[in-house]
């Protein structure tokens, strides 16, 4: 089994936080906020695979699910973030401030996931060809 980079165990560690049940609201407001439905509700399956680390490309699919599920939450969604997230707070449920923070970190943790995700051998290699280094 391939070993997870920091950025990988974040993403997965962020991802744990939400409910696991793809029925949940939060779920169907990311569907609609992004119009794919079918990438929201293969997410589940894709935290399993990335967390077992198989197959190879599971974390650079999920870092690009994550983007597309939640490039730009709405209202409901943040909503439904902040109250999935901070359920235990009082309060806290009622606003969007602690689901916009959780988006905001969950989307630059997947741009780290996808900058990590090729062998340096390669980004060399494509950096010489494509930026002329």
């Amino acid at each position: 089994m391939e070993k997870m980079s920091p950025a990988v165990e974040r993403l997965v560690r962020l991802m744990l936080l939400l409910p696991s049940d793809p029925r949940k609201p939060l779920w169907n407001s990311a569907a609609d906020d992004c119009g794919d439905l079918p990438t929201v509700m293969s997410i589940h399956g894709w935290v399993g695979s990335t967390a077992k680390m198989w197959p190879e490309g599971a974390p650079r699919t999920l870092a690009e699910m994550v983007l597309i599920a939640f490039g730009d939450p709405s209202e409901t969604t943040l909503r439904l973030l902040s109250q999935a997230l901070g359920a235990s707070a009082p309060g806290a449920e009622a606003g969007t401030g602690i689901g916009a923070a959780w988006a905001a970190r969950v989307r630059e943790t997947a741009i780290d996931v996808l900058a990590e995700a090729d062998p340096l051998e390669e980004v060399l290699e494509r950096a010489k060809a494509d930026w002329a280094l």
